[in-house]
């Protein structure tokens, strides 16, 4: 029985990313994605609630909404995104809040930033990659000087999500809680 994911984003780069995620929990004909895209956090704030139950509507088993921190606090933010997901009575989700962005996530294995730019040598190990301000520049400020390629977050974050390890994203204090949502999904 195939699972039915509905995804709430920022982007279609996030999107992307997740997608590559939930490949590494289920096996590929054993899930399917009907997602909205925010094109920023404001319009994914507002129409978070109307979203999700029209996700539930269409047949999603359960809904992840994705919210990059940014500046903001993460306890204000939770709180106003659960506030509108509980407007629309959805049962079964997760708020997942990457900090600073989810590009955070994508810099906690330097192996697979050396396979996806194919750079000389991996970029240094970054210990806590969440405690990085504006973490999308920094990646992009790391991977021009380690190899003189440009990076673009449309086109090289799925490119990154591919080649990282599930063990490097749990690297990831925000990720911890996908990682056991989609553990107890994938169990049942």
């Amino acid at each position: 029985m195939s699972n039915v994911v509905g995804l709430i984003a920022e982007d279609k780069s996030d999107i992307a990313v997740i997608n590559e995620i939930l490949g590494r929990y289920y096996a590929s004909n054993a899930y399917s994605i009907k997602k909205y895209v925010g094109n920023g956090c404001g319009k994914l704030k507002q129409k978070c609630a109307s979203w999700a139950d029209n996700l539930v509507k269409r047949g999603c088993d359960f809904i992840l909404i994705f919210h990059d921190l940014d500046k903001n606090d993460e306890n204000a933010l939770r709180k106003t995104l659960k506030d509108k997901i509980d407007t629309a009575n959805i049962d079964h989700y997760l708020i997942i809040i990457p900090i600073e962005e989810l590009e955070a996530w994508l810099l906690s294995d330097p192996k697979a930033l050396k396979n996806t730019f194919n750079l000389k040598k991996a970029p240094r190990v970054i210990k806590n990659t969440e405690s990085i301000d504006s973490p999308k520049e920094y990646l992009r400020d790391l991977i021009w000087r380690s190899g003189r390629v440009r990076y673009l977050n449309t086109v090289h974050n799925v490119k990154i999500a591919r080649n990282i390890s599930t063990t490097n994203y749990r690297r990831c204090k925000s990720f911890k809680p996908l990682d056991k949502y989609l553990k107890t999904k994938c169990a049942s």
